[in-house]
């Protein structure tokens, strides 16, 4: 497989598990696609679970869903922000700072800004006809839009929700990869890797890789007072404390041999984390929308606690188990690399457009929920397959090598 062959999102293309050796960790890959695939199918259930806001919704609605999102939530877009970061590590060993920013602006910074121009408006249309704000035609909707996607706070994460609805992740990439380029830098330098190699005989020490939740927790408990809604300052800078981690966890071999051999630690501590904020969830009621949506002492710092243990410990133990099990490249795996990008900006749309249509049925939430998900998925890959794979211009807008490859094994 060529060694540029999958630059998608952050991929780690030729990688090392140490200084040492020289091989590709098809592990990272394997993650990627899959993550991408869970993203697929919480949105693909949002329309059916009971909690959680969305564009679509059911009028019938599952606690097992909802459950279900829940157990995900907490850990998989800290996953995939951390091997987003061990993907910039091994980037930047092929590139200098000016082509690895030059390289985020094609895969993400452009796809952003295309999709949201082109899919944006789509989705928020059907939200607007599902939730009675709107009648009439798509053309006729478009003046509107400017509404419904204005931020009250424009100096905020939040504008690029607003702006690019699932599409965030992608600005959020790419602001982390240009921001974290002078810390990466830093690692780099004599004081870096000192540091580096400080924090490498802390976690030789049994449970030293637990030692990250310190940060983890303080910068979440000193935000959550001024910026707690979602997607807002909280959640980014969390998720930017995941990505440099990711880039660190890859500098020394220590950190990953810690992972490998407190893995039923972490998977202890992140069960942990579950419980503790399942438990406040169904003693406080309600009153934990309060704690996690302002600020109230001491409960809110709990939360922020359970979050931050749950979300480090169990996205390290996942990552150990694809390290463990999923190190094999495959046709599969370099198809999936390659539809990544377009899977990933189509498959929202896709979804709001088919559930807009089959929640209105008269039928039972299990044959809907069978038809939206397998639906959504099928034409999603029909159109990458039949447009987007075949298209050259459209191939190098969203993101991918804009000529075809053959891809070995």
């Amino acid at each position: 497989m060529p060694s540029d062959s999958i630059d998608r999102f952050d991929s780690p293309g030729l990688a090392t598990s140490g200084p040492k050796t020289s091989e590709r960790l098809h592990y990272l890959d394997w993650l990627r696609v899959l993550l991408i695939l869970g993203v697929f199918l919480y949105h693909a259930l949002h329309p059916f679970d009971s909690t959680i806001e969305w564009h679509i919704k059911n009028d019938e609605q599952s606690i097992f869903v909802m459950i279900l999102l829940i157990l995900v939530i907490p850990w998989g877009l800290p996953l995939f922000f951390l091997v987003s970061g061990a993907g910039s590590k091994f980037s930047l060993r092929r590139r200098s700072n000016r082509q690895y920013i030059r390289e985020r602006v094609l895969r993400l910074a452009i796809p952003f800004v295309v999709g949201s121009i082109l899919l944006t408006p789509l989705q928020k249309y059907f939200e607007a006809l599902h939730k009675g704000n709107y009648e009439g035609s798509f053309f006729g909707y478009l003046p509107d839009l400017p509404n419904d996607v204005a931020s009250t706070m424009w100096f905020s994460p939040l504008t690029l929700t607003e702006v690019g609805l699932h599409l965030w992740f992608l600005a959020f990439l790419f602001l982390f990869s240009v921001m974290a380029v002078p810390i990466f830098n830093w690692f780099r330098s004599d004081a870096g890797r000192s540091f580096v190699s400080w924090l490498g005989r802390l976690v030789e020490a049994r449970g030293g890789i637990l030692l990250f939740l310190v940060p983890l927790t303080l910068v979440r408990a000193l935000i959550q007072p001024f910026f707690p809604e979602e997607h807002s300052w909280l959640d980014f800078v969390a998720s930017f404390l995941f990505f440099v981690m990711g880039y660190v966890i890859y500098t020394d071999d220590r950190f990953l041999t810690a992972i490998r051999r407190d893995r039923w630690l972490l998977l202890a501590g992140g069960l942990l984390g579950m419980a503790i904020g399942g438990t406040m969830g169904a003693v406080a009621g309600d009153e934990l929308f309060e704690w996690t949506e302002g600020f109230v002492m001491p409960w809110s710092i709990i939360v922020q606690f359970s979050f931050a243990i749950t979300a480090w410990c169990l996205a390290l133990f996942v990552l150990d188990l694809a390290r463990t099990h999923l190190n094999t490249p495959n046709r599969l795996l370099a198809y999936g690399n390659e539809s990544i990008m377009p899977f990933y900006l189509l498959h929202q749309p896709v979804i709001i457009v088919i559930a807009y249509y089959v929640v209105r049925w008269d039928t039972g939430i299990l044959p809907k929920m069978f038809v939206v998900v397998i639906g959504s998925f099928v034409m999603t890959m029909a159109i990458y397959e039949l447009l987007i794979r075949r298209v050259k211009p459209l191939r190098a807008l969203l993101g991918i090598k804009p000529t075809l490859r053959a891809s070995s094994g």
